[in-house]
């Protein structure tokens, strides 16, 4: 009966997409990581912590192969049967070896995703150099991290740290340094989630669970856009978006 509804939902198109998820923020995220990004087709790809493979097959829509990296292996077993099933399916390759210890070739991957990983690894830093190994020259490591520097409550902050099993809280200026010191070059570090509204819809997240609902989630995700299109106070913000190149 499971497998039936997936099924249904890939064929409704409602699985894979960006609105399969019920969080507003997970929405505008993915936006801001594609924004301003030019495809060709023929993309070598790798997405860091694919999960059930969402993003990933998302991905390899716009790419000529994708690899997904899950260290859950129930995740890339679920990942696999979607790659049956799933339109373009067969441009995915999934592995629970995680990255550092995954054999991939110097320069094997023209961009590289992660969405809001690395700050749940504790050796983000080895990870890291390994990315900038495996891209070719001039190839895009793109990336958001967990920052919640306009979070203020530390009672919340610890709680989300527990929830969610967060090793590090970034600043762009450590984020920046970080990928600087490494050698990635040309590196931007953007907050996003500045605005007023993202700060009390996050803290309600924190306390009662990010899945804000199908129905409800769609308005909620547009206040949240023109709260943050309309937002010219902090550049301080609840997640980074770290955009970075191999010389």
């Amino acid at each position: 009966m499971q497998s039936l509804l997936w099924r249904l939902l890939v064929l409704l198109r409602i699985y894979p997409g960006i609105h399969f998820t019920y969080s507003p923020f997970k929405i505008l995220e993915f936006e801001e990581l594609l924004r301003g990004l030019e495809w060709t087709g023929r993309e070598r790809v790798l997405d860091i912590g694919c999960g059930i493979g969402n993003h990933t097959f998302m991905l390899g829509r716009r790419a000529g192969s994708i690899v997904g990296v899950d260290v859950n292996p129930e995740f890339i077993a679920r990942a696999r049967w979607f790659a049956g099933i799933v339109p373009g399916g067969g441009k995915a390759t999934f592995t629970t070896d995680p990255v550092e210890k995954a054999g991939f070739a110097d320069g094997e991957f023209d961009r590289i995703f992660s969405i809001c990983v690395l700050e749940h690894i504790p050796n983000h830093t080895e990870v890291l150099a390994h990315c900038l190994r495996s891209l070719r020259p001039g190839g895009e490591m793109i990336f958001s991290v967990d920052s919640l520097t306009t979070i203020t409550d530390p009672e919340l902050i610890e709680q989300h740290c527990r929830d969610h099993w967060v090793q590090q809280y970034y600043t762009p200026q450590q984020l920046r340094a970080t990928l600087e010191d490494m050698g990635f070059v040309n590196v931007e570090v953007t907050p996003i989630f500045r605005s007023t509204t993202a700060v009390e819809l996050f803290e309600r997240g924190i306390r009662k669970g990010f899945n804000f609902g199908r129905l409800a989630t769609i308005g909620v995700t547009r206040r949240l856009r023109a709260a943050e299109a309309a937002h010219a106070g902090s550049e301080d913000g609840i997640f980074l978006i770290a955009r970075a190149q191999k010389a």
